[in-house]
C-alpha cells in the first residue's frame, strides 16, 4: 500500500503574459482553449485571494488550496498553487501565476492519500508543459506522515505546561513527550469537531510556518474525522481575511469575518451539541481504544460524507466501538484476542461493568492473558480491576481462574513448569493492579472446603512468597487473616528450608501485631524474634507441633533446637498430657510417679536397634526400681526394631489435636536432627516411651548436653517424673564403651539431680560399672603384656637369623671373587697343576711372573686374603647386587674422611652409574640393614652416616677426582621418600603407644594432623 503509484492529472496555467495589461485568464491548460472557461471557473472558485507583497515575513508564497469536487458519477479533487514569479505585467506589477492540476480521486482514496503526500507530488512539477495533454504525476505516499508531522507542529506550538519537560531525557522526558503529544491531540479533536458546526474555522498563529507545514497540520485535523469528509472538503494553507472565505479549513489573519478563528496549539472552546458530542465520544475512543486504533479505523470509512452530516459521523464513531462488537464475537464463539482486548479497552468509568456480557469478556480476557500472545490484554484488565466498581467483581474472577490453573494441572498432569507458567502470567495482573491481599483472602473461599484449601495452597506454593507476599503489607495481613491457608503453606513448604525461610520472613511473626498462631514459628526467623513465642496470648501446643513438625521434616537441627528452646511449655505438656493408649505420657498419679510411664530398654545403638544395656555386673536389673513401687512394665504399644524403623520415615501431618503419638513420631523420624537439643529431645524421649540416645561423645557435645540436661532436671514440673528419667538418660552414658570422652561431665549432671534417692540409686550403678571397668583393663593389660613378650622373641629370632644369612652370602662371595683377582689360576692341587685348565702353571719353585716388579698398593700377597676395596672394586665392576655391594661397602662408610672412605663412595658411585633403576633404589636399604645388623651401629649414628653420604653426593664432592658416577637428582628424591616414610613411621609408633597408655574406644577417628603439631623435622 506504501509503493508508488502514477495519477493522470489535467492541468492549467492561470496568469498573464509579460508586459500585458489584460486580466488574469488560463493561459495553457489540458485540451486546450475549449476548456480554459472550465478550468478559470475552478481555479477562481479555489482562490485564496491576494497573497501579501514579496517583502512580507509571513505568510508568504505559495499558497495552496486542496478542493474536493464531488460531482454526481465521480470525484475529483483539485490542487491550486499560487506562486511567486519575475514576470511583470504593463503597469510593472508583479505577476502571480497559478498552478492548478484536476485528478481523479478514486485512486487517491483508496491508496488513502494525505495533503502532504499530494503536495510532494505536484511541488515538482513545472507548468505550463509543451504540450496540451494530461501530465502524470508519481505518489508515493507513506502511511500517516502527514498526520505525524502536523501532531509535531502542533505540539510545538502548545503551551509549555510541563515545564521544560519536554526536552528532558530519560522518565521526565518521556513524561513531557506524552503530554505534548497528549496535548497536540485534543487540540486537533476540538479542531475536528468545530467543523461540524457548518462554519469556516481559520487557524491563527502559523505565520511563520511553510506550506507543506500547514498541510501537515490539516491532515493531522482532518485525520480525526472519517476520510469521506476530503471528499468535499475545501482547505487552504493561507487565506487574505476576506469575507466569506473559501475555505472550511485554512490558515489566516485573526481578522476574518464570519469565521471561527482557533488559535494554533491551544484547544478551542467547541459549543453544545453534535460537535461537543462528537468531540466527547472521540476523546473517549482514543482513551480506551488508542490514538493509532481510531485513526485507523476513521481512515477505513471512505463513503462520502460533509462535515454538516452530523448523524453518519456520529454513526461511524459508533461502529469503532469495540464492546458490542467483542460481547457478540464471544457469544458466537468467534472471539479473538485482539476483539476482547479492543472490548475491554471501549469501557471506562465502570460502565456495563453489572453486565453478563463484561463478566464474559472478562473471563476470556484473564484466559487470554496467560498465553504468551495476550499481553495486550493486561491494562484492559488493569484498568477495570482497579475501578472501584468493577475491582470485586474481576478480584473473584481472577482468584477462581487462579484455582482452574492449579486444578487443570492435576487433572491432566500437567507439568509444575507449565502450571508455574500460567500461574506467573495471572499473578503478574494482580502485582500490576495491586490486587494481592483481595486475591488472598479470596482463595480459599468461605466454606470449610479442604479440596480448594489445597489448591490454594498449591498455587501459593507454586508462586513462591517473592511473589505473594513481597513488600507487600496488605497481603501479610490477608495471610495472617487466613490461618489455615498460611498453615498449609507454611507445612507444604517445611520440606525445604530456604523456602520455609522466605516465607516467614515477609509474614513477620515476632511482630507485635502477629497473631498467636504464627509467633510460634518467630523461633525459624531470626533469633531476636524468640521473645515472640513468650509474649501473650502464648501460642498453643497444637501451634508448637505445627512448628516441630515443620523443623523435623525440613531436617534442620539448628531450627528444631530453636524450637524446642522457644517452645518448652507446649512440648512439656503434649508430651506429659492425656493419652488414649499405654504408650502416652500422663499426669502424675497421687503417689507422685505418672501412672503410665513405660519403661524401655535405656540403651539405643547409633543405628537405632536397642540392646541390653551393661552399665551393671551380671544380675543388676535394667530399670532400678523406686522405693515404694513396683516395675512398671514395658509399653506393648512401642513397635519392634522395624516398627521404629519404619516410624523414622517422615513426621506426622500437623494438622489435627497433637498428643504424645504425634511427638513420638517427631522424636523417631531422624535422630540426627535433634543433635543441637540432644538433651531435651531425650527427655520428652522418656516421657512419651521412647528410648533416649545420649549426646555425640566429645567433649565440647557433652558439655553442653550436661548443662541442658541440669536446666531441665531443675524445672519442679518435672519432680514427679525425676527417677524414671535419671534411670533411662543414665542408660547410654552408662553403656560400652566405658570411658567416653565427655562421659564423667554427663554423669555429674545426672548426679546432681534434685533427688536424693535417685542419685544415690545412680552412684551404685555407676560403682559397679567402674569395677567392672578395672577388672577387664587388667585383664586387656595381662593379655597385652603376653603378645609383646611372643613379639620381642620372635624379632631377635629372625635377627639372628638374619645376621647367619648375610655372613654365608658375604664367604660366598669372598671365595667365588678370589680365583678372579688371582688372574684366573686357583690354588695348586696335590699333582702340582694349577686350576682346571688344560695349561700347565708353574711349579711353587720355579720363578713368579711377577719377580722383580713393585708391588700394587693394597694388593693381596700369595696365599693371603684379598685387600676389602679391591673386593669392592672388583665388585663394582661386576653386575653385582645392591645388597652384596651394601655388605662390602658398610665397613668404609663408618670413616667417610679417610681416603679409604673417600675412594669406597667413589667405587660405589661408579656402580651406581651402571646400575639398574631397582637396584639403585635398594642400595641405601640395604647398607642401613647392614650398618645396623653386620656393624651393630645405632639408629642414630646409621642416620648420620647416610645423611653424610647424601650431602656428599648432593653437594658434587662425592666423586672427588676420579669422576664417580653418582646423579644426584635420584638420590636426593630417594632421602626425600625415606624422610617421608620414617615421619610416617614416628606418627605410627606414637598413636601405638598412645593406645597402649589409654583406653580409647574402638573406631574412634585418627587425627594425624594433632601429632605433628610443635614437630621440628617438618
Amino acid at each position: 500500500m506504501n509503493d508508488a503509484f502514477t495519477v493522470e492529472a489535467l492541468w492549467a496555467w492561470y496568469g498573464k503574459e509579460a508586459g500585458s495589461l489584460a486580466e488574469y485568464d488560463v493561459l495553457h491548460c489540458t485540451g486546450g482553449a475549449p476548456r480554459r472557461a472550465m478550468f478559470s471557473k475552478y481555479i477562481i472558485t479555489a482562490s485564496l485571494g491576494n497573497p501579501p507583497s514579496a517583502a512580507a515575513a509571513q505568510d508568504r508564497l505559495p499558497w495552496i488550496s486542496v478542493v474536493g469536487l464531488p460531482f454526481t458519477d465521480q470525484l475529483w479533487t483539485g490542487i491550486s498553487v499560487m506562486e511567486t514569479s519575475t514576470l511583470r505585467d504593463g503597469a510593472n506589477r508583479a505577476v502571480v501565476p497559478t498552478r492548478y492540476l484536476l485528478m481523479d480521486s478514486a485512486e487517491l482514496v483508496r491508496r488513502r492519500v494525505e495533503y502532504t503526500t499530494l503536495w510532494d507530488a505536484v511541488a515538482p512539477v513545472r507548468l505550463p508543459p509543451e504540450h496540451d495533454e494530461s501530465i502524470l504525476l508519481e505518489v508515493s505516499p507513506p502511511a500517516l506522515e502527514g498526520l505525524t508531522e502536523g501532531l509535531e507542529t502542533i505540539a510545538d506550538h502548545a503551551p509549555d505546561s510541563t515545564g521544560g519537560a519536554a526536552g528532558g531525557t530519560g522518565a521526565a522526558g518521556a513524561a513531557g513527550t506524552g503530554e505534548r503529544r497528549a496535548a497536540a491531540v485534543e487540540w486537533a479533536v476540538s479542531v475536528a469537531a468545530l467543523l461540524l458546526c457548518g462554519s469556516p474555522v481559520v487557524i491563527t498563529g502559523g505565520g511563520a510556518l511553510g506550506a507543506r507545514a500547514r498541510l501537515a497540520v490539516f491532515d493531522a485535523v482532518v485525520g480525526l474525522l472519517p476520510y469521506g469528509v476530503r471528499s468535499g472538503l475545501r482547505v487552504g494553507s493561507c487565506i487574505d481575511g476576506g469575507d466569506r472565505p473559501p475555505t472550511q479549513l485554512a490558515f489566516g489573519p485573526r481578522h476574518t469575518p464570519s469565521a471561527r478563528c482557533v488559535r494554533l496549539g491551544t484547544p478551542p472552546q467547541v459549543p453544545a451539541g453534535p460537535p461537543e458530542d462528537y468531540r466527547r465520544r472521540l476523546s473517549r475512543l482514543i482513551e480506551v481504544v488508542g490514538f493509532d486504533a481510531v485513526t485507523t479505523g476513521l481512515r477505513e470509512l471512505d463513503a462520502p460524507v460533509a462535515p454538516a452530516d452530523h448523524g453518519p459521523l456520529l454513526d461511524a464513531l459508533g461502529r469503532l466501538d469495540p464492546f458490542r462488537a467483542a460481547v457478540d464475537a464471544v457469544e458466537a464463539g468467534q472471539q479473538s484476542v485482539q476483539l476482547v482486548a479492543e472490548g475491554l479497552n471501549s469501557l471506562t468509568d465502570g460502565e456495563d461493568t453489572e453486565s453478563d456480557g463484561f463478566l464474559r469478556l472478562v473471563e476470556c480476557g484473564i484466559a487470554y492473558a496467560v498465553d504468551p500472545g495476550g499481553r495486550e490484554l493486561h491494562e484492559a484488565l488493569r484498568r477495570h480491576w482497579t475501578h472501584e466498581r468493577s475491582g470485586p467483581r474481576v478480584s473473584a474472577l481472577m482468584a477462581e481462574a487462579l484455582l482452574n490453573v492449579v486444578l487443570s494441572g492435576a487433572e491432566h498432569a500437567m507439568d509444575s513448569t507449565s502450571c508455574r507458567t500460567r500461574l506467573d502470567a495471572l499473578w503478574r495482573l494482580v502485582e500490576q493492579c495491586r490486587k494481592e491481599a483481595e486475591v488472598l483472602r479470596l482463595l480459599p473461599g468461605r466454606t470449610a472446603d479442604g479440596r480448594r484449601l489445597r489448591y490454594a495452597a498449591e498455587c501459593l506454593c507454586l508462586l513462591g512468597p517473592d511473589r505473594v507476599a513481597g513488600g507487600r503489607a496488605d497481603a501479610v495481613h490477608a495471610l495472617r487473616d487466613s490461618r489455615r491457608l498460611t498453615l498449609e503453606v507454611l507445612a507444604r513448604e517445611s520440606a525445604d528450608p530456604v523456602r520455609l525461610v522466605a516465607w516467614l520472613t515477609p509474614l513477620a511473626p515476632a511482630a507485635p501485631e502477629a497473631p498467636a498462631w504464627l509467633r510460634a514459628w518467630a523461633v525459624l526467623s531470626v533469633r531476636e524474634a524468640r521473645r515472640a513465642s513468650q509474649a501473650e496470648p502464648r501460642p498453643t501446643a497444637e501451634d508448637a507441633v505445627h512448628v516441630l513438625t515443620a523443623t523435623v521434616g525440613a531436617g534442620q537441627p539448628d531450627w528444631t533446637a530453636e524450637a524446642v528452646r522457644g517452645l518448652w511449655p507446649q512440648l512439656y505438656t503434649v508430651a506429659t498430657g492425656p493419652g488414649d493408649g499405654p504408650g502416652d505420657g500422663g499426669r502424675p498419679g497421687e503417689d507422685g510417679a505418672t501412672a503410665r510411664f513405660p519403661l524401655l530398654p535405656r540403651t539405643r545403638s547409633r543405628g537405632g536397634t536397642r540392646k541390653p544395656s551393661p552399665a551393671g555386673p551380671p544380675g543388676t536389673p535394667d530399670v532400678p526400681e523406686i522405693p515404694g513401687r513396683s516395675p512398671v512394665p514395658s509399653d506393648p504399644a512401642v513397635p519392634s526394631d522395624p516398627a521404629v524403623s519404619a516410624d523414622r520415615a517422615a513426621p506426622a501431618a500437623p494438622f489435627g489435636p497433637p498428643d504424645a503419638r504425634t511427638l513420638r513420631t517427631l522424636l523417631t523420624a531422624d535422630p540426627d536432627v535433634w543433635q543441637h537439643c540432644r538433651a531435651a529431645a531425650d527427655v520428652l524421649s522418656c516421657l512419651v516411651g521412647v528410648p533416649p540416645v545420649g549426646p555425640p561423645w566429645r567433649e565440647a557435645a557433652c558439655l553442653a548436653y550436661a548443662r541442658s540436661l541440669h536446666q531441665i532436671l531443675q524445672d519442679g514440673n518435672l519432680a514427679p517424673f525425676l527417677g524414671l528419667l535419671v534411670g533411662e538418660l543414665a542408660g547410654p552414658v552408662l553403656a560400652e564403651p566405658w570411658g567416653k570422652e565427655g562421659e564423667p561431665v554427663v554423669l555429674t549432671a545426672l548426679l546432681r539431680v534434685p533427688h536424693q534417692e535417685v542419685a544415690a540409686d545412680l552412684s551404685r550403678r555407676l560403682a559397679a560399672r567402674d569395677e567392672e571397668r578395672r577388672r577387664r583393663q587388667a585383664a586387656r593389660e595381662r593379655e597385652r603384656a603376653v603378645q609383646a613378650q611372643r613379639l620381642s622373641e620372635r624379632e631377635a629370632a629372625h635377627t639372628a637369623h638374619l645376621r647367619a644369612t648375610r655372613r654365608a652370602q658375604e664367604n660366598q662371595a669372598v671365595r667365588q671373587a678370589a680365583p678372579e683377582r688371582h688372574g684366573g689360576t686357583g690354588l695348586p692341587t696335590a699333582t702340582g697343576t694349577a686350576g682346571p685348565g688344560p695349561r700347565s702353571a708353574p711349579t711353587a719353585t720355579g720363578p713368579r711372573a711377577d719377580h722383580g716388579r713393585t708391588p700394587v698398593v693394597g694388593a693381596a700377597r700369595p696365599g693371603e686374603e684379598p685387600d676389602p676395596l679391591e673386593r669392592l672394586e672388583h665388585a663394582a665392576r661386576l653386575p653385582c647386587s645392591s645388597r652384596d655391594l651394601a655388605a662390602m661397602w658398610a665397613p668404609f662408610t663408618l670413616d667417610l674422611e679417610s681416603a679409604a672412605g673417600r675412594q669406597a663412595l667413589v667405587v660405589a658411585g661408579r656402580w651406581w652409574e651402571k646400575a639398574q633403576d631397582g637396584e639403585r633404589a635398594a642400595l641405601f636399604g640395604h647398607l642401613q640393614r647392614a650398618l645396623l645388623a653386620e656393624r651393630q651401629c645405632s639408629v642414630d649414628v646409621t642416620a648420620d652416616i647416610l645423611h653424610e653420604i647424601r650431602r656428599l653426593i648432593v653437594a658434587g664432592r662425592a666423586s672427588g677426582h676420579s669422576g664417580g658416577g653418582w646423579q644426584a637428582g635420584p638420590v636426593l628424591r630417594e632421602a626425600k621418600r625415606e624422610l617421608r616414610a620414617r615421619r610416617a613411621r614416628v606418627r605410627e609408633l606414637r598413636w601405638i603407644r598412645l593406645r597402649a597408655h589409654v583406653n580409647l574406644a574402638p573406631g574412634t577417628p585418627r587425627k594425624p594432623g594433632k601429632w605433628n603439631r610443635g614437630s621440628t623435622d617438618r
